[in-house]
């Protein structure tokens, strides 16, 4: 019927992996939303078969920035766990961990198709909106204007906590040696 795009913030968690969120139930800048029904789709299809990660929708494979294999939903939200691309091999893999590490908001946007939609009054606006029932999820792209504005997250607590380690700057690689980064080869 028509493609979709949702935009959600990003966060990256104590281990290396990036979380976020892919999708909820709110209305967003578009006077879209999606269902609950749409959300346990992009589920099921992200446990099934994965998305790719890309920068800004730009679907080149040199715009992979990663891989999604692993979602929940939670309180009407889509969990998301990405797994990232090499440091070493992709530059912009640094230059996003550098940009999240300062606490620089980003977010994530779903991109993929509608089925199916209704129209809804919505009391809290006072208007109609559009209610995707039906998704195929196709990608899930890292921006920087999330759509859904209640939806920014905050840097977890265990970053600040490690931000106080012997970290690379670009990397956060914690092997360094000789004042060189071991995964990134940067000269500190």
């Amino acid at each position: 019927m028509s493609d979709f795009k949702f935009i959600i913030p990003l966060k990256k968690d104590s281990s290396g992996m990036l979380t976020g969120i892919a999708s909820t139930t709110s209305i967003d800048r578009d006077e879209e939303r999606m269902s609950h029904e749409a959300l346990k789709m992009m589920v099921k299809d992200i446990k099934s078969i994965g998305v790719n990660l890309f920068g800004n929708h730009e679907h080149n494979w040199e715009n992979t920035l990663g891989v999604i294999k692993n979602a929940d939903l939670v309180d009407n939200r889509v969990q998301v766990g990405i797994t990232l691309d090499d440091a070493t091999t992709n530059p912009k893999i640094p230059m996003l961990l550098n940009k999240l590490n300062k606490g620089i908001m980003l977010g994530l946007s779903v991109g993929g198709n509608v089925d199916s939609f209704k129209w809804e009054y919505d009391k809290s606006i006072g208007k109609k909106v559009k209610v995707l029932d039906s998704v195929k999820i196709y990608e899930v792209s890292v921006v920087g204007i999330p759509s859904n504005a209640d939806s920014y997250l905050s840097i977890p607590m265990a970053i600040a906590k490690s931000a106080k380690e012997k970290k690379c700057p670009i990397c956060y690689s914690t092997e360094i040696k000789k004042g060189v980064c071991e995964l990134c080869q940067m000269t500190l």
